[in-house]
């Protein structure tokens, strides 16, 4: 993977600046940019890892406000979460208590291994 280098002010200190690494990506890929390179890989023709893609795109919404983990194979697991105000007592907390969602994403012990192998060049 490919970094630039960028120069960071301290926002406590606008006279302290340091230089950090910071990723270089390359151009977003689309679902079917995906597609083709998965067709190219395996017995599915483009259209049909297309509709799988977007099939999956669609439904996580539906899984995840249902209370639903979904287990990604060797990619992950997603899940909805949320965050609460406290209450003094059990019987006051309600769905208004919510006060945030979020989705959250945990790679597999697989992912993790694929991605410590990443070797950095510089710009």
């Amino acid at each position: 993977m490919k970094y630039r280098v960028v120069k960071r002010i301290n926002p406590l200190n606008k006279d302290e600046a340091k230089f950090y690494a910071a990723p270089q990506y390359m151009e977003e890929l689309t679902v079917m940019d995906l597609a083709k390179d998965i067709s190219d890989s395996c017995t599915l023709n483009i259209t049909d890892v297309e509709a799988v893609l977007t099939s999956l795109v669609r439904k996580l919404p539906l899984y995840l406000k249902n209370g639903f983990k979904i287990q990604l194979g060797n990619f992950g697991r997603v899940k909805l979460s949320f965050s609460s105000k406290g209450c003094e007592k059990a019987e006051d907390v309600d769905s208004s208590s919510i006060t945030s969602k979020r989705i959250l994403f945990t790679p597999s012990t697989e992912l993790k291994s694929e991605i410590e192998s990443v070797s950095f060049s510089r710009m």
